[in-house]
Formats: C-alpha cells, structure tokens, sequence
C-alpha cells in the first residue's frame, strides 16, 4: 500500500477502510469533500465497472445454462434454459444501457470543453453504433417483457415431450424420458452456441467503444484531459 499510495497516512487509512468492511461492518469513515476532479474519475471507474459487469454477467449465464445441478426439484430442464436464455436478454439491454449512459455522462461532463463539438460529434456516432449493433438481441428482449414471453419452438417442443414423461404409464415414461433429455440437451447446446456468440460480439463492441471513448477522455499519454465543466 505504502509504495502504491506514497503516502504513509493514505496507505494508513485505506487499510483501515479495508478492514472496517471485512471485519467490522460498522459505518465508514466519513469522506472527505471530493474534488471535481477525483469525482469525475470515480464516475468513469463507475460507468466502466458496470460495462464490464454486464459482460461477466453474461458470462456467467453461459456457464449456467451448460448444468442442470438440481437432482431432486420441481423445476424442469426446459424451463431452466428459459430462465436463463431470457436473462441473458435482460443483461443484453442492460449493456446497451450503460454504454448508453456512459456516453451521456462524457457528453454533459465536457459540455464547457473547447472539444465539445467534436466529442457531441463523436458520442452521436458512438451511440448509433450501439444502437444498430444490438438492435436484434433488444428488440427480442422488448417483445419478450412488453408483449409474450420468450417463445422458442425447441423449447415449447420440449414442454410437450415433458408431458409424457409425467404419464401414468411406465412404458410411455420409459420411452419419453431418454427421448426428452436427448432433445434437450440438443436445444440446450444449440442456445450456448447462440449466447457464446452473443458473447463475442458484445466483446468486440465494447472493445471497438472503449478505442474511441478512451481518445475522448485520455490524451496520447494516458492523463485525463482537465474537465471543463
């Protein structure tokens, strides 16, 4: 902390802090006032955070959606591949949101820069990259809450094959049992491969968007331009 921080008070009070929230769990130290400066570098740490966090998010789902871990449970394979396929929407619009939201903040933060006019500029472009980029994986999303739920052939299928897996009879069962895991594992497999490149290409959105949001913020040599506010 001490070579970090240069400062043996700084480092003193962070791990102080540190300790508070691991052990203590008592109030913090109340701040000091913030600079304009140290305030607008927390909110793009913040805005930033919450980009990456979307994208572990869906990550994450990913791998949900690959195990079924419940031995003994009411919840039916299918209806836990929708579950999760319709939170990797959610986490979808909630990604275009925050870069949304992010752009938004740089634009009103410089609205005094001498830049001002080239960064609108470059906010509008960015904004509409978005926008078009995610377009088909949001608008499946908003029917899914505005209008229905999700509704996928492979997965209404698999209901129907689930129904004769509850047959009285344990000759039908028998056959419908292998049959309905078979078909679901196929239809699990086939919305990993979509959500795995859902993945990718939010990556490599965010990463082309964090090239241009970087030349907004930083300059040649990576210090934060003074904000003009």
């Amino acid at each position: 902390m001490l070579r970090w921080l240069r400062s043996k008070k700084k480092a003193r009070l962070l791990l102080d802090e540190i300790h508070k929230e691991m052990f203590e769990l008592g109030p913090p130290t109340p701040r000091g006032k913030p600079t304009g400066r140290s305030r607008y570098m927390q909110w793009l740490t913040h805005h930033s955070s919450e980009i990456e966090r979307a994208l572990d998010t869906m990550k994450d789902i990913e791998f949900y959606i690959g195990r079924f871990p419940y031995r003994k449970t009411q919840i039916t394979k299918h209806r836990h591949l929708q579950f999760h396929v319709e939170a990797f929407l959610h986490e979808l619009y909630i990604l275009q949101q925050r870069l949304l939201q992010f752009l938004a903040y740089i634009e009103r933060q410089h609205r005094r820069d001498q830049r001002q006019p080239g960064i609108k500029a470059a906010c509008g472009v960015l904004k509409e990259f978005v926008v078009n980029s995610m377009k088909k994986g949001v608008a499946i999303r908003g029917g899914h809450v505005h209008r229905w739920r999700l509704s996928d052939t492979k997965i209404e299928r698999l209901n129907v094959i689930n129904f004769y897996t509850l047959m009285p009879d344990a000759r039908v069962r028998k056959v419908f049992k292998p049959f309905y895991e078979f078909e679901y594992r196929k239809t699990r497999n086939q919305w990993r491969g979509w959500i795995a490149d859902g993945i990718k290409a939010a990556q490599k959105l965010v990463d082309s968007y964090f090239e241009e949001v970087f030349k907004l913020v930083f300059d040649d040599r990576g210090n934060p331009y003074t904000r003009a506010a």
